[in-house]
């Protein structure tokens, strides 16, 4: 067992054709479900770090796997669906004695843990969202279309793996590398002056090290080109669109923005449309998505379009804030993340 910076300890659970790597922190305090964290790409159970010691100290047991493919997770090289990373989660908590938990995720572990939700609801106690997605993939998600186009995410992450964390997180100047259309990531000129607010040295090393497996490089392709099969939403009904399909939107001369289909929001989950979780649920969002008309703290519930209306369409019992942050909220905005997370799993 291994202990980190923040306290947790480094464990390995053995499940059935996957051994899973997880951070655990806390005991747990008798009547109180514990809390699993589910991480984002490119990101591993690190990007919790905050949160788990945060609930810990308030009297929760929490837990933090690698998703497969990624951290110290075991990384198969084989097709990636949603199912199937539902199917990990749940063999986890059976291979660690969790019947019923609440759940925090971000990122791909949201789009993971609503398909826990969707299938296996009787697990989850309530369900935490930090700028995260459901089944709906909105129109300026550039990078969803750009997987898809076979090759490109194969040249640039096998040449720019270590670069492209160091932009994502270390703000790194991203000028030298690839723009469009063999890349869709838009990363700044790296003048802010060293490292972000919320990450030290140490964490960035250890998202680099992380990322610099190949076997991850290929594990992500398999979650974006395969895991997301996108359907374009129809009156007749979803209509499912090809890898090559989507290729060719993001591979559009002049631009993907020229596309028909572009302002299209494309559902990759329909067969779940239905689902209706019926227990507490709430979304902390990044201010940055509507603009300076938005503090944070603001529990307004968006609505609208395909994508903001997801929310109180799967969550009946859905409550939101607004963060002050772009996208990695559990770091950039720690404490207040920390704090809501605290308030909502109170109430429970």
């Amino acid at each position: 067992m291994v202990i980190n910076k923040s306290g947790a300890s480094s464990n390995f659970v053995d499940t059935p054709g996957l051994r899973i790597h997880c951070m655990q922190e806390g005991t747990g305090t008798k009547g109180r479900d514990p809390v699993i964290f589910l991480h984002g790409f490119p990101q591993t159970s690190h990007q919790w770090r905050h949160q788990m010691k945060a609930l810990a100290d308030e009297g929760y047991a929490c837990f933090a796997p690698d998703n497969r493919g990624f951290g110290q997770t075991d990384k198969p090289t084989m097709r990636i669906s949603r199912a199937l990373l539902a199917r990990d989660v749940v063999r986890f908590m059976d291979a660690v004695g969790i019947e019923t938990a609440h759940f925090v995720v971000h990122d791909w572990g949201s789009i993971i843990g609503f398909k826990v939700v969707a299938d296996f609801a009787d697990r989850v106690t309530s369900y935490a969202m930090v700028d995260s997605l459901c089944t709906v993939w909105a129109p300026m998600g550039m990078h969803g279309y750009w997987f898809k186009a076979e090759g490109l995410a194969e040249e640039f992450y096998a040449n720019h793996h270590e670069a492209f964390i160091e932009c994502l997180f270390g703000g790194r100047s991203g000028a030298d590398l690839p723009s469009r259309p063999l890349s869709p990531w838009a990363f700044g000129d790296g003048t802010g002056g060293g490292l972000p607010y919320w990450i030290d040295q140490e964490d960035l090393d250890h998202y680099k090290a992380a990322f610099a497996d190949p076997a991850s490089h290929h594990a992500c392709i398999q979650y974006y080109r395969y895991g997301l099969p996108f359907h374009l939403m129809e009156e007749s009904g979803p209509r499912v669109l090809s890898e090559s399909e989507v290729g060719a939107m993001w591979l559009t001369e002049g631009g993907i923005e020229e596309h028909p289909l572009f302002k299209s929001y494309l559902d990759y989950g329909p067969e779940d449309n239905a689902t209706v979780f019926k227990k507490p649920a709430i979304s902390l969002y990044g201010s940055y998505r509507y603009g300076k008309s938005v503090e944070q703290g603001d529990e307004t519930i968006r609505t609208g379009n395909p994508f903001d209306d997801q929310f109180p369409n799967y969550f009946p019992k859905l409550q939101a804030r607004a963060v002050n942050g772009f996208h990695f909220l559990g770091e950039e905005a720690k404490d207040y993340v920390s704090e809501q997370l605290i308030a909502f799993l109170g109430e429970q």
